[in-house]
């Protein structure tokens, strides 16, 4: 492992430390995850999916072949 030493606003700081509070861990051990989480692993190959990949259910189950009609009906598209 290396050392990295970052600089960071002190707002940022707060927020950080209080978020890993939260989370009952260490800033350090928050942000290494988080560089971790935008960045990848040297264990994980590339980026994988972005976060919001199956996030919910939108309650449907015609997406894919209703997706131009849902697209007009809520964007005029």
């Amino acid at each position: 492992m290396v050392e990295l030493r970052v600089v960071v606003s002190d707002e940022l700081a707060e927020t950080l430390a209080e978020r890993a509070r939260q989370e009952h861990t260490t800033p350090e051990q928050l942000a290494s995850s988080v560089i971790e989480s935008l960045i990848g692993s040297e264990d994980a190959p590339g980026r994988g999916e972005p976060g919001f990949v199956a996030l919910g259910s939108s309650g449907r189950s015609d997406i894919s072949e209703q997706a131009e009609e849902i697209l007009r009906a809520d964007f005029g598209a």
